[in-house]
């Protein structure tokens, strides 16, 4: 930031997150009204989001290697080019298909907002990621809990879901607008040397760990998340602390990242991570011991605080150890980790339908554990290969 051209990239990647988040949230936001409007059960409209997942999953995998090759600026117009697209498509959607294929289009866009703005941030401040992936995700934090909080004061006055799509539209456009002004880093420009096969199969090797790692977060972040109301029912909460409880574990979330933010550059990427994950999922171990709504808040709180730095942090480490390829390495990392959003309602709901809350709640902790235990052995081979490196030959 302190780079006068590169401030304007900055505050650009910063809006970027905060339309996704945007964009993501309206869908979840207003599905109920959708489907009356569209005259479909409300079963009929929950696999959209599967959907719109998809195409960020595509988008993020396709997407950051394109930018390497042809240029992070024009991919990234093009993302502003499908988010205004996609959420036109949902302004204008005259039933379930149509729907169906704007929710796909906002996707693939919103997959690139959040793949390729990663990696500019990594481009402009290769010496401060940590700082600004962390603040590009209190930014995403401010959008998740933003946009539901005001269709909940104007839909109810009368206002249409419809109109936050259009919303949507047109911050994408002056988004783009602003992106063609902006100057980004030499490394940001592209290469016909880079975006390839060569190398991803360069990449591959360094972020097999942060994709495992990001999958078991992503994965347990979104179970929570969607869940946490369940949990609280089960344990006889008032509606309005099952509201509430949502709003306190993203609160938590956006104070942890900024916390994140000031961490210092030089701090090995897996204390941090591996902290974070180890904490997280003895928090959720925990949950599946409660048995009061009081407790399980808190701890639904903690486990938010505990979340906060590690979707930035794991993309950071991903992106800052492959500045050469940080689209590549961005886009594999962070599509891998949109699978947990794919996979985690087809293995949670089951169990929770079943009743068994404390089970689900073991597992998610479990695979954070996991996670914390690949970041261990990742410190372990990068300390490994250190000392081999430094020993006389």
């Amino acid at each position: 930031m302190t780079k006068l051209p590169y401030a304007r990239a900055t505050y650009a990647v910063l809006i970027s997150m905060f339309i996704f988040a945007c964009s993501s949230n309206i869908m979840f936001a207003c599905l109920r009204q959708a489907s009356q409007t569209f005259q479909v059960s409300f079963e009929d409209m929950t696999p959209i989001i599967s959907v719109q997942f998809s195409g960020f999953f595509l988008t993020c995998l396709l997407g950051g290697i394109a930018s390497d090759r042809f240029g992070k600026k024009r991919v990234m117009l093009l993302g502003c080019f499908l988010t205004m697209l996609g959420a036109l498509g949902w302004t204008m959607a005259s039933g379930l298909r149509a729907a169906y294929v704007g929710a796909f289009i906002l996707g693939m866009g919103g997959g690139i907002l959040e793949t390729i703005g990663a990696a500019i941030l990594t481009d402009l401040h290769p010496e401060r990621s940590k700082f600004f992936m962390n603040l590009s995700q209190a930014a995403y934090c401010l959008g998740a809990i933003g946009s539901p909080a005001l269709m909940a004061v104007l839909l109810p006055l009368g206002l249409s879901w419809r109109w936050f799509f259009f919303g949507n539209a047109v911050i994408a456009v002056i988004l783009g607008v602003m992106y063609m002004g902006v100057t980004l880093a030499k490394s940001s420009e592209g290469s016909r040397q880079r975006g390839n096969l060569r190398s991803v199969m360069r990449v591959l090797p360094t972020i097999i760990i942060p994709c495992i790692c990001i999958f078991c977060y992503v994965f347990s972040e979104m179970a929570t998340a969607g869940f946490l109301g369940e949990r609280l029912a089960q344990l006889n909460a008032p509606e309005s602390m099952t509201i509430f409880a949502l709003s306190l574990f993203w609160s938590a979330m956006i104070l942890g990242r900024i916390a994140c933010a000031f961490l210092p550059q030089n701090q090995a990427y897996e204390h941090i991570i591996g902290a974070l994950l180890l904490l997280a999922g003895l928090a959720c171990v925990a949950q599946s011991m409660v048995q009061t709504w009081q407790a399980s808040i808190a701890l639904f709180t903690l486990t938010g605080l505990a979340f906060a730095g590690t979707w930035p942090m794991i993309v950071s480490m991903a992106s800052y150890r492959n500045l050469e390829d940080s689209g590549v390495a961005a886009g594999i990392t962070i599509s891998i980790g949109s699978l947990g959003c794919i996979a985690n309602p087809i293995v949670i709901a089951p169990i929770f339908k079943a009743g068994r809350h404390d089970q689900a709640f073991m597992l998610l902790g479990g695979i954070l554990l996991f996670g914390a235990a690949m970041m261990l052995l990742s410190l372990v081979a990068r300390l490994h290969k250190t000392r081999t490196q430094t020993q006389p030959s």
